[in-house]
C-alpha cells in the first residue's frame, strides 16, 4: 500500500526494485498476515497492489457478511477483488495488476497454475499446521481432535496442488489442554504473521528439500464440527454422513467445534439456544483457574 504512494506503478516496474505483490485470504486467520504484508510494504520491501478474497455472503439472519480480510484491506486502503473463483475473467483482472509475488493465507479457493506461472512460481502460503501433518481444510480442528500436543505454522512455497509446496520455515507451539479451536486459531494467526514478517527473505530463498507431498501428509477426514456433541448431518457434496472421529474424547470434539476466540470455552455451553449445551457438552476445564481469575 505505502509502496504505491512512491509512484512505483506497472509502467515503472523495470526501474523499480519493489516487488508487486497480491495477497489472497478470506477469514480472520488471514488478517494478521495481511497486516504483516502491509508492514513490509511500509518498509519498502514490497508493493502491496491488491487483495483477493471471497465474495460477500449471506450471514446470520440473512444479513450480508463481509470477509474479515476485505474489511481490513479497505481500512488499509488496498484495492479488493472478490471473484467467486479464479476463472479466466478473474485471472485477467489479476494479471492486469502485473503481480510478481503472491502471498496467501486461508484463501479458500485453488490457485490456478496459470497465475503461478505468471509470477514465475514466486508464491508463499501461510498454513496453520506443521506440514506434512494436517494439510487441507480445518487443520486446527483436526490437531485438537487427534489429541496432538503441539501444532504450529508452516511457511511454504505456494503451489497449484493442495498444500504440497516446499517448506520454507516452521514455528511450533504447544496446544493448551483447555484451548478451543477459536483460541488456537487466533494464536496461530498471530504466529503466522510474525513468521511471515521475520522471514521476509522468502523472496530469495531456494527450494527446500522437504516437500509436503500427498504421500507424506496426514489429511483429516471429513468431520462434523460438532461430532460427538450433536448428530452427524449429511454431506451436501456426497450425500452421506460426515465421518466422526471415534477416538477423540467429548472434550476434544467440543473444543474443536468452538471456532470463536473468547479466551475461554465456557461460552460454548452458555445460553438456552446453545446446541452444545443441549447435547450435554459440559466443559469442566474452563473454570476460574483456567480463565486466570
Amino acid at each position: 500500500m505505502r509502496a504505491r504512494e512512491s509512484g512505483c506503478g506497472p509502467e515503472a516496474r523495470t526501474e523499480c526494485s519493489v516487488t508487486r505483490t497480491v495477497f489472497l485470504g478470506t477469514p480472520e486467520f488471514a488478517v494478521p498476515s495481511l497486516e504483516a504484508v502491509d508492514r513490509l510494504a511500509g518498509r519498502g520491501a514490497l508493493d502491496l497492489v491488491a487483495v483477493v478474497t471471497q465474495p460477500d455472503r449471506a450471514g446470520d439472519r440473512g444479513r450480508l457478511s463481509v470477509p474479515a480480510v476485505k474489511a481490513r484491506a479497505l481500512a488499509l486502503g488496498v484495492p479488493v477483488l472478490q471473484p467467486a473463483r479464479i476463472d479466466e475473467a478473474a485471472l485477467r483482472e489479476i494479471l492486469a495488476l502485473h503481480p510478481e509475488l503472491l502471498v496467501w493465507a486461508a484463501y479458500g479457493n485453488r490457485i490456478p497454475r496459470t497465475l503461478l506461472a505468471s509470477v514465475n512460481d514466486r508464491a508463499v502460503n501461510v498454513h496453520a499446521s506443521l506440514l506434512p501433518r494436517w494439510r487441507g481444510a480445518a487443520p486446527i480442528a483436526h490437531a485438537i481432535l487427534a489429541g496432538d500436543r503441539e501444532t504450529g505454522i508452516t511457511l511454504m512455497e505456494g503451489s497449484a496442488a493442495l498444500d504440497e509446496g516446499p517448506i520454507l520455515a516452521q514455528e511450533r507451539t504447544p496446544i493448551g489442554l483447555a484451548e478451543s479451536a477459536g483460541d488456537l486459531t487466533h494464536r496461530l494467526a498471530m504466529l503466522g504473521a510474525d513468521l511471515l514478517e521475520r522471514a521476509a527473505r522468502w523472496r530469495r530463498w531456494h527450494r527446500s528439500s522437504r516437500r509436503a507431498t500427498a504421500s507424506s501428509t496426514s489429511r483429516g477426514p471429513r468431520t462434523s464440527w460438532l461430532a460427538g456433541c450433536v448428530r452427524s448431518r449429511p454431506s451436501p457434496e456426497h450425500g452421506r454422513p460426515f465421518v466422526e472421529i471415534a477416538s477423540s474424547s467429548r472434550a476434544q470434539r467440543c473444543r474443536a467445534a468452538h471456532r470463536k476466540s473468547t479466551g475461554c470455552s465456557r461460552s460454548m455451553t452458555s445460553g438456552p439456544r446453545s446446541r452444545l449445551a443441549r447435547a450435554g457438552c459440559v466443559l469442566s476445564w474452563c473454570g476460574p483457574r483456567a480463565r486466570g481469575r
